[in-house]
């Protein structure tokens, strides 16, 4: 048993417990805002590939790539090759922002499928 046991020594291992828990959760507020700006300018970069018409991603920016998903707080899987193309790339950006706004929202991925916006229209009139 610690010698601190007593009333003021447990009071003082609360604090410490909550401070510690605040500043996790803080943490944890500012990785996921993080993420996505990551993933803004990765995605302004491999508009601008695209826009250049690229076949393929720079090595650089497939290292980035790897090191955002090696960085993201939940399992994910991209379906690219050794030597993507810009486009495959965007839309796992995309994929993975979805993953990231479902996480900050508390929102799941719904199985529905929007309706287009000019029966949105229709119904509105």
């Amino acid at each position: 048993m610690n010698e601190y046991a007593g009333p003021m020594g447990l009071a003082n291992q609360e604090i410490r417990e909550a401070i510690d828990s605040f500043a996790a959760e803080r943490l944890a507020g500012r990785r996921l805002p993080a993420l996505l700006e990551r993933t803004d300018a990765m995605l302004t970069e491999l508009e601008t590939l695209n826009l250049m018409e690229m076949g393929r991603m720079p090595a650089s920016l497939v290292g980035a790539l790897a090191g955002l998903v090696g960085d993201l707080p939940f399992e994910y899987t991209p379906h690219l090759g050794p030597r993507p193309s810009p486009t495959g790339a965007i839309d796992v950006v995309f994929d993975i922002q979805a993953r990231i706004f479902n996480l900050i929202y508390g929102s799941e991925p719904s199985d529905e499928e929007t309706p287009p916006t000019d029966q949105l229209i229709e119904v509105a009139s």
